[in-house]
């Protein structure tokens, strides 16, 4: 049986710092902070899992502001995940080409790198 504390407020506000590093790692692409902050961050969340935090309890704003920031950086989590597959899908989509097209001067159709195992004459 799960035993229900009394309302934290010192996890709360370490929670909060948490949140507030994973931010600025998130934005920074900083993976290393995001490895040094996820078990921090789990183990607090396991402490704060048997807390009440619904209104009328001394810490409900805090915690509330522990809400808002922790759907701040799901938000940022998404973003970034979906910048990684707009990567990879642009990598896999240039991957197959032998160079990259462009016009010339004259209006020819030119490419400016050459294919893998072309000689590239150089002046």
């Amino acid at each position: 049986m799960t035993r229900i504390r009394k309302p934290a407020r010192a996890d709360l506000t370490r929670m909060l710092s948490l949140l507030a590093q994973e931010e600025s790692a998130l934005k920074n692409a900083d993976m290393a902070g995001l490895i040094r902050i996820a078990p921090r961050k789990e183990s607090l969340l396991v402490r704060l899992e048997t807390v009440p935090y619904g209104p009328g309890t001394s810490d409900h704003e805090l915690a509330a502001r522990v809400c808002r920031a922790a759907t701040r950086n799901a938000r940022l989590f998404e973003a970034a995940l979906r910048g990684l597959s707009d990567a990879r899908k642009l990598i896999e989509t240039t991957r197959g080409r032998s160079g990259d097209r462009t016009y010339a001067r004259n209006g020819a159709r030119c490419e400016v790198y050459p294919p893998a195992g072309t000689l590239e004459k150089r002046a």
